[in-house]
């Protein structure tokens, strides 16, 4: 039977790689769209010269989406703990009951 440190790395580790798996699916998007964005403006050079975003108005909108992705974020972070709430009383269930239990006499 494994341990608690054990289950816990176990589920650690199992986070952490679907974690990666999903960031490597975001990266993947993004590079997708910024190639599809590149096509795009290749092919209508007149989008190139009408009217340029100066580097401040670009900044502020990429900062503006920035903090809107890290609240999406952590509100999903939020609810993914919550969601873990009723393992985490299972867990503390199994112990308490594995601690309130009778020991064997030798």
């Amino acid at each position: 039977m494994a341990t608690a440190l054990e289950a816990t790395t176990a589920i650690q580790d199992k986070m952490f790689s679907t974690m990666q798996i999903g960031q490597k699916a975001m990266l993947d998007s993004v590079k997708s769209w910024a190639e599809t964005v590149e096509t795009v403006y290749a092919k209508l050079p007149e989008l190139m010269t009408a009217d340029p975003i100066k580097p401040t108005q670009f900044m502020e909108m990429t900062l503006g989406f920035t903090e809107k992705l890290m609240s999406s974020q952590q509100d999903f972070t939020t609810k993914l703990f919550e969601a873990m709430i009723p393992a985490t009383r299972a867990a503390t269930a199994a112990t308490t009951a594995a601690t309130a239990a009778p020991k064997p006499k030798p």
